[in-house]
């Protein structure tokens, strides 16, 4: 496969799994991330452990699930990302799990959507 070709799947595949979490089919979006690294889907949670109460969503590591506060956390790619993020690292410990990581990781993820939505704009108006 060429590097072009293989980018523009890297591309599009990306931009698929955001465009399911804003669909709200985040399971399939966490069964595809979870394809992709080799690792097993994280558990989806509505509702927060209590020590984490004030924050939209987070990662529990030993019971390898994504809480999130509420149901329209489900529809948020950047914060689903992230906490997949986190899912990612507890099984490969790359980067060590630190924030800035996981915050690049769902940042390029939003990229390759915006990408790809403008690369479907522009050949709809042309």
């Amino acid at each position: 496969m060429a590097l072009s070709n293989m980018l523009t799947a890297d591309l599009l595949f990306k931009a698929k799994v955001v465009n399911l979490i804003l669909s709200k089919d985040t399971e399939e979006a966490l069964e595809l991330l979870s394809q992709r690294y080799r690792v097993a889907k994280p558990n989806l949670k509505v509702g927060m452990p209590k020590r984490y109460s004030k924050k939209p969503a987070c990662y529990v590591a030993k019971k390898r699930t994504i809480h999130v506060s509420g149901s329209e956390v489900l529809r948020n790619p950047c914060v689903i990302l992230h906490e997949f993020y986190h899912h990612l690292r507890n099984f490969t410990d790359v980067h060590g799990g630190i924030e800035k990581y996981a915050q690049r990781f769902a940042e390029d993820y939003l990229k390759a959507y915006r990408m790809v939505e403008r690369g479907y704009q522009r050949k709809s108006d042309g």
